[in-house]
């Protein structure tokens, strides 16, 4: 599955904290984010939740999307979106000249 996503494109990050993780996009970066110290099916379950966004658009095993589909019923998980701003002119933030 990280083989899979890494091909689409997204970087993996492993990190602590208060959250369960999910993907997002960081300027132009696709990322996803697991917290370490929660069970490894929550993390099968967010990527699972990912993949399944391409489901239409890319070959995948029937093994893989099998288990990918069980993984789907079993959570309650829905895609996040995440949009950060670039700080700017207008954001109020002051500039040094």
């Amino acid at each position: 599955m990280i083989d899979l996503l890494k091909s689409l494109g997204y970087k993996i990050r492993k990190e602590n904290g208060n959250f369960e993780g999910g993907a997002c996009i960081l300027r132009d970066e696709k990322i996803i984010i697991l917290n370490k110290t929660l069970p490894i099916e929550l993390h099968l379950s967010i990527l699972s939740n990912v993949i399944s966004e391409y489901s239409d658009k890319i070959f995948i095993r029937p093994k893989i999307r099998e288990f990918i589909e069980k993984q789907i019923e079993r959570s309650n998980l829905k895609p996040i979106e995440i949009v950060v701003k670039e700080t700017g002119e207008n954001d109020g933030s002051k500039s040094h000249t």
